[in-house]
């Protein structure tokens, strides 16, 4: 499928009417003389490859996430005019598929590849990339994917990149040098259970308690005592003047890797077993409104992060916002938040370069410093993989608010 301005003439936020639009564009580009002859194809200059789970499995996700590319790509805008042309591949949300879609964009001439989104389809697609020497920006949380080679790039939100950040703060604005992690025995809640520990002992606090559940499990009774919680006193049982006072846990913030649903049952056992007065930290996870279902009183002042945030102050959200909302009739979420950073950073290189060579792309991608988007701001350091200052937020009066 290819994308571009002209012609577009399809209902705002209408798939349907896109879709046309998308597959007669395909059939005049098959006509074009620039990529006649595969055996050595011209690179448009203006041209980016986008690699989405457009059916298959991932399909909701990938058709979501084209929504903010095209956005990017100023599809929407008409009253501005663009040369960049956007060439869609679907990886029907498998690994090989997406693999030989890098060669058949490569054929076609792009100059850089965004996407794609899941773990093994990104790393087959990087692997192409890097083989052929094309700028890839992909969109996946796989640790280790831009160690493929120079030219693999990542722009998304990552496990590791949302402890540093609540370690950070919670360190350095908070003050706070005493942990515990109460996480679920699954790979997610093992691993930000691990880069956690690592990155508290890192910065030089410490670790004073840590306790596994199970991902199904709904009573935690026994981890919560063993974190230091008491169990309530019996109905009728006095309490004398010389009753012990509340024993300390022996650690100031409690770090909870796991969804808003079930953060929000675990804070009321938490309350239940007299683990109060300690801070709450927490993951993007914990972004919804679910979490509020909890006692607001027990959340309040809870820190946790996320890539993007639908309250946000910063106008630069506020602009993407209505853009969006304008163009499909909803709000964006995190995903399509960093998608749309992706693009847009891809079509600024492109228009800023005035369509210059690959390498010159992968060169611009590794110099964009502090680039202020919608999903925070973002720099490639020396690693290729995205540095961003997430949203910091937190519950105040009942309510999700931004910190900074």
């Amino acid at each position: 499928m290819i994308m571009s301005k002209r012609g577009f003439t399809a209902t705002v936020g209408r798939r349907c009417g896109l879709t046309l639009i998308l597959i007669l564009a395909l059939s005049i580009a098959a006509a074009c003389p620039a990529f006649a002859d595969e055996n050595t194809p011209a690179v448009d200059h203006y041209a980016i490859g986008c690699i989405l789970p457009l059916s298959g499995r991932n399909a909701a996700y990938g058709n979501r996430a084209l929504d903010a590319v095209l956005l990017a790509a100023g599809v929407f805008n008409a009253a501005k005019e663009t040369p960049i042309r956007v060439l869609i591949e679907d990886s029907q949300s498998e690994a090989a598929v997406a693999g030989a879609a890098v060669e058949k964009l490569a054929r076609a001439g792009v100059t850089c590849i965004l996407g794609p989104l899941g773990s093994q389809e990104a790393f087959e697609a990087a692997k192409e990339a890097q083989r052929l020497k094309i700028p890839i920006l992909t969109l996946t949380q796989r640790e280790g994917i831009t160690e493929v080679g120079d030219h693999v790039f990542r722009n998304f939100l990552t496990a590791a990149m949302q402890v540093r950040t609540v370690v950070q703060y919670a360190q350095a604005e908070l003050g706070l040098r005493r942990f515990a992690i109460l996480y679920p025995d699954d790979p997610y809640g093992q691993e930000m259970a691990r880069l956690f520990r690592e990155e508290v002992r890192r910065k030089g606090g410490e670790i004073r308690k840590e306790k596994p559940y199970k991902a199904d499990q709904t009573d935690l009774g026994e981890e919560i005592r063993a974190l230091g919680g008491v169990a309530p006193a019996s109905p009728g049982m006095e309490v004398s003047a010389g009753f012990p006072p509340k024993p300390d846990p022996g650690f100031e913030a409690l770090f909870i890797p796991d969804f808003s649903y079930r953060v929000a049952m675990i804070v009321q056992q938490l309350a239940y077993y007299d683990i109060t007065g300690i801070r709450l930290l927490g993951t993007s996870g914990w972004d919804s409104p679910e979490l509020l279902k909890a006692d607001p009183g027990h959340l309040q002042g809870a820190v946790f992060v996320d890539g993007f945030f639908i309250n946000s102050f910063r106008p630069e959200v506020n602009d993407f916002i209505e853009a969006f909302y304008t163009a499909y009739g909803r709000e964006p979420d995190t995903m399509e938040a960093l998608v749309y950073d992706a693009a847009d950073i891809a079509v600024k290189l492109l228009l800023e370069n005035r369509g210059e060579t690959r390498d010159a792309f992968r060169r611009g991608l590794t110099q964009i410093k502090g680039y202020r988007g919608v999903s925070g701001k973002t720099s490639f350091p020396a690693s290729r993989d995205a540095q961003k200052d997430l949203f910091i937020l937190t519950v105040k009066d009942g309510r999700i608010v931004q910190v900074k």
